[in-house]
């Protein structure tokens, strides 16, 4: 593959991780905050731009959770 391919594929796979966490994240906002956090969704320039501390906060809680969710499947097969 060439770079050019190569970069695009992980360009993909940056937005789609990173829409998922950041989606993730609100989620589990709302239910922990009973429906009070409103939800922002932003476009690819903005979000990628901003990057602002409540977007990096949200999308290390929409990780942290996947990284939960894989330790207590791993802990629970032994």
């Amino acid at each position: 593959m060439s770079i050019v391919t190569d970069i695009f594929v992980w360009l993909l796979i940056d937005t789609a991780l990173g829409f998922l966490f950041y989606s993730t994240g609100c989620f589990i906002l709302k239910v922990l905050t009973l429906g009070r956090y409103n939800m922002e969704f932003k476009d690819f320039a903005t979000f990628k731009g901003v990057k602002s501390r409540k977007v990096t906060s949200i999308i290390i809680l929409g990780v942290s959770f996947y990284i939960l969710i894989i330790a207590l499947i791993a802990y629970s097969n032994n």
